[in-house]
């Protein structure tokens, strides 16, 4: 072959170069259904990772890039759940450790000036707050003037219960503000730096996720700003694989009765392939220097698939189902299961999202 040196050893460079990967048809299938989506109710921007284990293999690009981090709201509930699990695993804590056995030091100060204002609220158990049957209202904290996640708990313990702690499910923001406030107690540094760790457990930087400023009152519950890419990797730790959380939180969760739970942070569908998780968050800032709407959805399925969609925009009940419907679908077609490993029945029941109900 005659030709130029220079262009002889451009071809031999091209001729060596490994074949580009074929695009995941999960990632891709997840992926057009958010762009239908997006196009349906007019949402202007949005970034989606997938992920098979601890591995990305499909990210998208809708205005913001998937590495952006932006408030994921309820999605933090997870982050505060595994954090918890972490201090279960290492038996600072138990699942039936009561509020007043884990913050006896916290209610006798001042000379019991801190005791919480309805006397059963020491009678709730760490699972009752995991599962939302600690009988609180949603929201006794005070967005406006609480500053701080301590601030945030000492409101919480001045608001009467909404029921008999473990008598029924009733989703708390409330529940899960205290989780973290019993993290930051236990890890004696604020909430931010113990439940972080939960990312360098899984082999991510330290700051993978941060506090949004506006946010660091309701941490615990939505405060976390993450990227897609990122939440997609930190949602590795409730795969069996990874190790992440240990025996007894496996048979904890394998224990709770029912076939639509809540467990850590998540809602979590058992079917004949195993489990599904799934959670969405509602982005609605109530201070006036921060009118951001959006929100966020997870859906991990039975073969260790993760989908992460977080959004801008309109983020009403209608809008959040369409979301949860078409990722579930794209989710759970067969191909989402060719996976080594994983059980294939026809009496797998898909997901559709529907049930989670709240934010």
């Amino acid at each position: 072959m005659r030709c130029w040196s220079g262009l002889c050893l451009g071809l031999l460079a091209l001729a060596w170069q490994p074949a580009l990967s074929a695009p995941n048809p999960v990632a891709e299938s997840v992926d057009s259904a958010v762009t239908q989506w997006m196009k349906a109710y007019h949402i202007a921007d949005a970034e989606v990772a997938v992920a098979l284990h601890k591995n990305l293999v499909g990210s998208y690009d809708h205005g913001w890039k998937p590495t952006e981090r932006h408030p994921i709201a309820s999605l933090s509930k997870a982050i505060t759940a595994v954090c918890i699990a972490g201090l279960v695993d290492d038996k600072r804590l138990a699942f039936t450790d009561t509020l007043g056995t884990v913050l006896a030091g916290y209610f006798k100060r001042n000379n019991g000036a801190n005791a919480p204002k309805d006397p059963r609220f020491t009678t709730i158990t760490v699972e009752e707050l995991l599962t939302h049957r600690a009988g609180l209202v949603d929201n006794a904290f005070d967005d406006a003037n609480d500053h701080s996640v301590s601030a945030s708990f000492k409101t919480a313990t001045q608001a009467m219960l909404e029921s008999d702690p473990g008598s029924k499910m009733s989703y708390s923001d409330s529940g899960y503000l205290i989780l973290g406030y019993i993290a930051q107690v236990l890890g004696n540094q604020a909430y931010s730096n113990v439940c972080g760790k939960v990312f360098t457990r899984l082999g991510m930087p330290a700051n993978a996720g941060v506090i949004d400023d506006t946010l660091v009152p309701r941490a615990p519950n939505g405060g976390w700003d993450i990227s897609a890419q990122d939440y997609a990797k930190f949602l590795y730790a409730f795969d069996k694989q990874s190790g992440v959380l240990g025996p007894t939180i496996r048979q904890w969760l394998d224990a709770l009765p029912g076939k639509q739970v809540y467990g850590l942070g998540t809602f979590m569908k058992r079917t004949a392939r195993g489990t599904q998780y799934f959670h969405n968050g509602l982005v609605h800032h109530h201070k006036p220097n921060y009118p951001k709407t959006g929100g966020s959805f997870f859906f991990v399925n039975e073969a260790g698939y993760a989908a992460v969609v977080i959004f801008s925009g309109e983020n009403v009940p209608k809008t959040y189902g369409a979301l949860q419907k078409a990722v579930a679908a794209a989710m759970t077609t067969e191909a989402a299961y060719d996976v080594p490993g994983t059980p294939s029945s026809e009496a797998a029941v898909p997901g559709d999202g529907k049930t989670a109900k709240k934010p």
